[in-house]
């Protein structure tokens, strides 16, 4: 007898663990199948030389009580399990310019944000007032991003064409404030011609908001929302690599495996990426115009990380991120070349335990 789950949810990023936490304590039978042996994406942690280092989770906004990610983790039981740290009220990001010795300082609290900027640029606050009134305008119009319900696309429509550079470069002409706002786009690789500022403003306002620090690593958010899962009767299946997605009658019927078994479900949630879910399913239903839209999607540039270890009390820990951007390249990081790289790098300060650590992306 062939088992049928009512939700089978391929991959087991934060995205996959979510949906499968929530819809298996809403009753609904859910099973995951992860491809790699470690479960959460980015949220997975790797071990060099008996040291656990994250590979993704380098700092969270939106832990405050009330603000967004809390509401989610309390909704999920976790929030009271996660160690977490603050960072500094004062300073979760100071922002590094090539050939200028000062550096900028990004504050938590909208208030405090404005002030902290108005020491460095004392005839601006009328530009920070309508950057910081606009980043939580445009917040506002995304339901999903304020955890409530109703609203469609006609509410987002007034704010899904503001451009970053255009509506920065309209409220003000200090070119030194203009690369200090966007100063750790990096997180998103920014890109003048393509960036909406929907994008920068929800994801600074988190950080604005409130900005943390997961110790001992980012692993435990997928670790404790595995638990909940299973506790609700989910299954988790790892070393489950899916290579079809089966349609039948018009409908995806099941997963094929690469062992050759099938999954069956009522319901499918890919968490994969978009052309590799489309290259998986096999139908007419889904129009070839389609797929070669989405496949002519460029991709967002990579990074990459070096980590570093340092001995006990060897190094002061810092509360606060950096983040650094060469001169004249804010608005174009990724037009680098072998002569002017890096345009931009970032550096997180970790605890783990007994040892400080510090990566540099």
């Amino acid at each position: 007898m062939k088992e049928e789950f009512d939700i089978v949810i391929i991959g087991s990023g934060m995205g996959g663990l979510i949906c499968a936490d929530i819809l298996s304590r809403e009753g609904y039978t859910v099973c995951v199948l992860e491809k790699n042996k470690q479960v959460g994406g980015s949220l997975q942690t790797y071990v060099r030389d008996k040291v656990i280092f994250d590979s993704g989770v380098h700092y969270l906004g939106g832990l405050g009580e009330g603000q967004n990610l809390y509401q989610v983790f309390k909704y999920l039981g976790i929030l009271d399990k996660l160690k977490l740290q603050k960072m500094d009220e004062d300073v979760f990001d100071k922002i590094i310019i090539e050939n200028d010795e000062k550096e900028y300082v990004f504050a938590q609290g909208y208030e405090n944000f404005i002030q902290h900027l108005l020491k460095d640029f004392p005839n601006e606050e009328k530009a920070l007032r309508l950057y910081c009134d606009k980043i939580k305008e445009v917040c506002s119009k995304f339901p999903l991003y304020n955890l409530r319900a109703g609203g469609n696309i006609d509410e987002k429509n007034a704010v899904l064409g503001i451009d970053t550079k255009g509506f920065i470069e309209s409220i003000t002409n200090n070119k030194k404030l203009q690369t200090v706002l966007i100063g750790n786009s990096m997180l998103y690789v920014l890109q003048s011609d393509k960036t909406p500022f929907y994008v920068h403003a929800m994801i600074l306002n988190s950080y604005i908001e409130s900005s943390w620090k997961c110790i001992d690593g980012g692993s435990d958010i997928g670790k404790y929302m595995v638990k909940n899962i299973r506790d609700h009767g989910g299954v988790i299946h790892r070393n489950t690599e899916v290579k079809k997605i089966v349609v039948e009658g018009g409908k995806v019927n099941s997963v094929e495996l690469a062992d050759g078994s099938h999954v069956y479900g009522k319901n499918f949630i890919s968490n994969m990426h978009p052309v590799r879910t489309l290259d998986m399913i096999e139908s007419t239903i889904i129009k070839q115009a389609y797929r070669h839209r989405i496949r002519g999607l460029e991709n967002s540039i990579g990074g990459f990380v070096l980590n570093i270890v340092f001995e006990k009390d060897a190094y002061p820990y810092i509360k606060n991120n950096f983040y650094y951007v060469k001169e004249g390249q804010e608005w174009i990081l990724t037009a680098y070349t072998e002569e002017n790289w890096p345009t931009c790098y970032a550096i997180f300060f970790l605890l783990h335990q007994d040892r400080l650590y510090m990566l540099s992306r």
